[in-house]
């Protein structure tokens, strides 16, 4: 049973004992700058409250199963969580099968996190599903995010899944969706949908208009300049739309934003630091 440390507290003690060894030979500052390395020399080292094995050889002896077992404890206890345990998970070469069963439980949501981390190293698919679900269901902004970050890589994937549900699907839920799917393959059925959830989207234009310059089809540059063109675009969310034109391979019309507020805020501010550097 692997114990549960709070090797921070482990690690004070070892700095303190190398600054005790070296009074009077290193400045403050340079202890400061050895953090890292000291760090890693705290890794390789014996220590007691670990049957006197290093971080490193202590963790790596234990299984994916048994180690993901210690971080919940450690999260739920509200121990700090070594790296090294973390690193000992990412080195197991069947870590994901252990993660891809421990996420279909109902975690908290810090233990949550440190799974899709932890995954997001390793290969998904055994888990596409359930990243899902976490967008689809009520969990949490930042599980919903981090879910939607990994799902990007893997769009083709689940993408019909994604089609499928959509369209009964709560906002929030649609725009992770929508991201997910700008990063798919060419497909007529997302083309309409990203399309669509652009014309939608008025009041936030660069998001959206972000999206279709990421899927890259340039079927879509009569709709970005259109939107462009418009007499109540504002300054900020057409250097938004050109961007996304250029990115499609597009040219996008000069136009005078000297009357809008917010080119007049922008303008000032770089104006106000020019003046400055000089």
């Amino acid at each position: 049973m692997i114990k549960i440390v709070d090797l921070g507290k482990a690690f004070d003690k070892y700095i303190s004992g190398y600054v005790y060894k070296n009074i009077g030979k290193v400045k403050p500052e340079e202890i400061e700058n050895k953090i890292p390395l000291l760090y890693e020399e705290f890794g390789k080292a014996p220590i007691k409250e670990l049957d006197g094995k290093s971080p490193e050889e202590y963790y790596r002896a234990f299984s994916s199963e048994e180690l993901l077992d210690a971080l919940e404890k450690h999260v739920d206890g509200k121990v700090d969580v070594p790296d090294f345990l973390c690193e000992a998970i990412a080195e197991k070469t069947d870590a994901e099968e252990f993660i891809a069963k421990k996420l279909k439980e109902e975690n908290s949501e810090e233990y949550t996190m440190y799974l899709l981390n932890m995954l997001s190293e390793k290969d998904c698919k055994k888990s596409l599903h359930r990243l899902l679900e976490f967008i689809m269901f009520d969990y949490t902004e930042p599980v919903r995010e981090l879910s939607t970050e990994i799902l990007n890589g893997y769009a083709d994937d689940v993408k019909e899944e994604i089609l499928a549900q959509f369209k009964d699907s709560v906002e929030e839920k649609k725009e992770c969706f929508t991201e997910i799917l700008s990063h798919a393959k060419k497909d007529d059925r997302i083309f309409d949908l990203l399309i669509a959830e652009f014309a939608k989207h008025k009041d936030n234009i660069p998001l959206y208009a972000g999206y279709l310059g990421k899927y890259g089809d340039e079927r879509a540059l009569p709709f970005l300049k259109t939107a462009a063109s418009s007499d109540s675009i504002n300054y900020q969310d057409y250097e938004e739309l050109r961007f996304a034109i250029e990115v499609l391979g597009g040219e996008c019309e000069e136009r005078d934003f000297s009357k809008d507020k917010i080119y007049k805020k922008i303008k000032g501010v770089s104006e106000k630091g020019n003046d400055k550097a000089e």
